[in-house]
């Protein structure tokens, strides 16, 4: 018979490494550990004295009143203005005189540094997000607006405080049925109509409710865009959210304003201040401020039949 002491050992090696473990594991276990789950029960309470390094955005306002007020108002008022500025903590111990020993003005600075990352992290186009939530292909992007230099900044259009340019708060635009596009679940546009397809799920198109107001904008002059590149919409759950009706001339120009690293083969491109005194009776740049929609006053029959919208007791003033 072969001798099978080789085979015992390694089991003997295996219990003892096992005892050992298990012995080491016994002493070295943190005390109130397994208490109330798989964690050391002590650490909760160590977590709960250690000092808070986020303050929260209406700290904020104590020094940033007017920029608050703006962030409140469009679009990213629900992004807490550390999401992109950093902790802080130290920022408001050393401006605000709280504690703030031992903390020298270089550590008190928080980044407002921009990067393309930094717009990109949430608004990247990615397949895992949902279709209502803002997104962009960079590249794609700037080819829809002629844009000829890739490292254009975001921020030359779009400022971090208010993207869009709003005139009203979002909270108060009205609530809508959740906007669906083929894109959302398909990665080429069907050619065939969703209802002609049996079984398909119910969704909602512009011309279901608009049908007058679809019919004419066909024939306008931005019938190669989507509604919702203008009425752009904002989810707040799975079924509804708000349509955004901006009339405000900040946005008309985040298309329509000359810009350098624009090739002008795209949108119509104007100076704004260039082109009111040319066209309008308009002498001086406070007279713009005073109307944000001066550009509606003119072009809103380029966009919709005003007639057709005061009949239908459609408004553009939101």
């Amino acid at each position: 018979m072969k001798s099978t002491t080789h085979v015992w050992r390694i089991f003997l090696l295996i219990f003892i490494v096992g005892i050992a473990g298990f012995g080491a594991q016994r002493l070295l276990r943190p005390e109130g550990f397994g208490e109330t789950g798989h964690y050391r029960v002590d650490s909760l309470f160590e977590i709960m004295d250690r000092d808070p390094v986020h303050r929260g955005k209406e700290i904020c306002r104590e020094c940033h009143e007017e920029i608050l007020d703006v962030h409140e108002k469009d679009i990213h008022y629900d992004v807490k203005c550390e999401d992109c500025h950093g902790p802080g903590d130290l920022h408001v111990r050393f401006n605000l005189g709280e504690d703030d020993e031992g903390i020298s003005e270089e550590d008190a600075v928080m980044p407002k540094e921009y990067t393309l990352e930094g717009c990109l992290f949430c608004h990247r186009k990615l397949a895992a997000r949902p279709g209502t939530f803002p997104q962009v292909d960079p590249a794609e992007h700037y080819r829809f607006l002629h844009v000829n230099d890739p490292k254009t900044r975001c921020i030359e259009c779009h400022s971090p405080h208010e993207p869009l340019f709003l005139l009203t708060k979002v909270s108060s635009a009205r609530i809508h049925p959740v906007i669906h596009e083929c894109s959302g679940c398909h990665e080429n546009a069907p050619e065939a109509d969703h209802r002609e397809i049996p079984g398909h799920p119910l969704i909602f198109q512009c011309s279901d409710c608009h049908p007058a107001v679809v019919k004419d904008f066909n024939k306008q002059h931005h019938a190669t865009l989507r509604c919702t590149a203008c009425h752009l919409f904002h989810g707040e759950n799975e079924s509804a959210g708000r349509i955004l009706k901006n009339g405000n001339r900040g946005f008309c120009l985040l298309c329509h304003e000359q810009k350098p690293f624009k090739d002008g083969d795209g949108p119509p491109l104007i100076v704004p201040m260039e082109h009111l005194l040319e066209e309008a009776d308009i002498t001086e740049e406070d007279e713009l401020a005073k109307n944000p929609m001066v550009c509606l006053e003119c072009h809103l029959d380029d966009i919709h039949d005003s007639d057709l919208l005061a009949s239908l007791g459609e408004s553009s003033d939101e």
